[in-house]
């Protein structure tokens, strides 16, 4: 199934991308942080959130503030697993070597402790994430892909799956190529969004 992509304006208009034509502004039904645009997917689960970060300097590594960020966003009690932080994130629109970097993870939620799941409680949620460094404005662009896997509702089929063996699912591959549709069409279209510096 191919998927449509709108253009969408991100904090009034100063950063733009091609979003799934599908995903709604959460905005809309509920408050967002002034800091976030976050969009859900209104025939499924999937979410896609973009976050304005202070850039952050401890830990001073790139990887280490890649996984920083990832971590920031798990529940305490959900168990984590980092499968992939090989790929470095191809943004045509940025200037040439900003620092990008993108990972590939699972969230698990901890078993029901009464012995029964509850609704729409997912399997795991598969996470794409995407940090985009721009030093001199001091700020970490987020950009995290939110895949819950839910036994009943939004699932691929029997034996997809085996992250052990690489084998990551129809729903984390439709995922992945949204994610590399943002990374080719994300444009800030004013600098003067973050402050200090301009590009």
């Amino acid at each position: 199934m191919t998927t449509t992509f709108n253009l969408t304006e991100f904090f009034g208009g100063a950063i733009t991308a091609q979003l799934p034509a599908g995903y709604a502004d959460v905005s809309n039904i509920r408050e967002v942080p002034d800091h976030q645009e976050i969009y859900l997917d209104a025939s499924g689960f999937s979410s896609i959130i973009i976050e304005i970060a202070e850039r952050v300097t401890d830990p001073p590594s790139d990887q280490e503030a890649l996984k920083f960020h990832f971590e920031d966003i798990v529940d305490e009690h959900d168990s984590s697993r980092i499968w992939n932080t090989d790929v470095v994130a191809q943004l045509p629109h940025f200037p040439l070597n900003t620092p990008s970097y993108t990972l590939l993870a699972t969230t698990t939620p901890p078993p029901a402790t009464d012995g029964t799941a509850r609704a729409l409680t997912p399997k795991f949620v598969a996470v794409i994430l995407t940090l985009i460094r721009l030093v001199p404005q001091s700020t970490d662009i987020v950009v995290t892909i939110n895949i819950p896997h839910i036994p009943g509702h939004q699932e691929p089929s029997v034996g997809e799956v085996n992250f052990e063996e690489g084998k990551f699912g129809s729903l984390v591959e439709e995922g992945v190529r949204i994610r590399d549709e943002v990374w080719r069409s994300l444009e800030v279209r004013d600098w003067g969004l973050f402050g200090g510096e301009t590009q």
